[in-house]
């Protein structure tokens, strides 16, 4: 054999095994998510690579619902309702189950011809915007795509200082005029809660055969005063508070929402830092507002969920002070939804926040899935029923500059490991 034909073969030999080497340490297998990756430069791991969510957490019953929070936009899209059904069971609309989107058709004003005769069930009457005046389109079309593709929703939100047109507060919908009174504005609430639980039933009904789509409701959102005492906790800056002047409007939400809602439909108190001092003294006061009409006999209330928004840091809260908030709304014989969870690096001031250090977020995320099966319901306690993320992947985000999500660009984050490797 020539001495060239000689070199050639060696060099094709050590260019195979070198290959071969290459390809077998590649392969890397996560025990935990009994997941193997084929990775290379050309090729990325993404969120349908890897184990879901729901198989790890809903399919073994720890938890009854995983879910996201998406904005109706981009649900249709292809990647991202493959992404969502595959690691969740039920979305949040971001926004387009809010009043300001379901009351903006009148949000600019209304004329007399589009209002119609309304009498409370105190026997108070007013004027309110023809079921026309209400734009249920997005909620539709959303509720169309979770009966299709198998998915639950959680209604977001009924009644909110934030995202409420000041037309819906103000007279004969005018927001150059002043509020309306108590009394009226009582009318006005338990018209709206009536029209939306109404509209969904009905849509239910002839599009589902009546079984629930959307399985629990925010009713009252984010009550409580960042600056709460203990002789003032609730948000005064609200309209609704410029009105009643007292947490009256929160208790009778309660109490119109279970006049209305199907049983089935389970009803939330949500809120921001619900483990902080006196803050969290005040979501307890509400729970027992709530609790003390439960047996009233003309108009029951009713409230089965304590809400936990859970936009955390890693690092804050303590452990120790958000483990004591979930036990406290466990005492009060509530089950707990954690409902728009995300994690980000420190504080900066205002809304922005610094990125997440990744094995920072993986351990603080590892962490709280720990602490969550800890409470979570079983058969003879209350507790954890559902966790959603408030968003699928940091680019979607609201915080999205903080990287406080599982997923990047599709591609699973050190966080997302957290999560899947807290499982018992």
């Amino acid at each position: 054999m020539k001495k060239s034909k000689i070199i050639i073969l060696i060099t094709l030999i050590t260019l195979t095994f070198s290959a071969c080497t290459k390809k077998e340490s590649s392969k890397t297998t996560t025990p935990e998510t009994k997941t193997t990756v084929e990775k290379n430069e050309s090729v990325s791991t993404t969120w349908m690579d890897v184990t879901s969510i729901k198989s790890v957490y809903v399919d073994t019953g720890i938890f009854e619902h995983i879910g996201f929070a998406v904005p109706a936009a981009n649900l249709p899209k292809e990647n991202i309702l493959a992404g969502v059904k595959y690691h969740g069971t039920s979305i949040t609309l971001e926004n387009e189950s809010k009043p300001d989107t379901i009351m903006w058709p009148f949000s600019k004003g209304i004329k007399e011809e589009e209002l119609e005769d309304f009498t409370s069930s105190k026997g108070v009457k007013i004027k309110v915007p023809v079921q026309s005046k209400l734009n249920f389109a997005p909620l539709d079309n959303t509720m169309k795509i979770c009966r299709d593709n198998g998915l639950k929703m959680r209604g977001h939100v009924l009644v909110w200082h934030s995202q409420t047109p000041k037309t819906f507060f103000c007279e004969d919908y005018n927001a150059s005029k002043g509020f309306v009174s108590a009394k009226e504005m009582d009318a006005r609430q338990e018209w709206y809660i009536k029209s939306v639980f109404q509209h969904t039933k009905d849509w239910e009904a002839k599009n589902n055969n009546g079984n629930i789509i959307i399985y629990a409701w925010d009713i009252v959102n984010e009550a409580i005063s960042d600056n709460a005492s203990a002789s003032a906790y609730l948000r005064d800056g609200s309209n609704w508070y410029a009105i009643y002047k007292n947490a009256d409007f929160i208790v009778s939400a309660f109490q119109y929402a279970n006049k209305y809602a199907p049983k089935e439909v389970l009803l939330a108190y949500n809120d921001y830092n619900e483990f902080q001092g006196e803050k969290h003294n005040g979501y307890l006061k509400i729970i027992d507002l709530i609790l003390a009409e439960k047996n009233n006999p003309e108009l029951p209330s009713r409230i089965d969920i304590a809400g936990m928004q859970s936009h955390n840091q890693t690092g804050w809260p303590s452990m120790t002070e958000y483990e004591t908030c979930i036990k406290n709304f466990i005492a009060k014989g509530l089950d707990i939804h954690i409902t728009e969870l995300d994690i980000t690096g420190s504080w900066k001031g205002g809304n922005n926040f610094n990125k997440a250090d990744p094995e920072a977020q993986k351990r603080t995320y590892n962490q709280y899935f720990k602490l969550y099966q800890k409470y979570r319901k079983t058969e003879n306690t209350n507790g954890i029923t559902g966790i959603t993320f408030w968003g699928i992947t940091d680019e979607n985000s609201w915080r999205g500059n903080a990287s406080p999500l599982l997923f990047n660009h599709f591609e699973p984050k050190p966080a997302y490991y957290g999560v899947i490797e807290a499982a018992n």
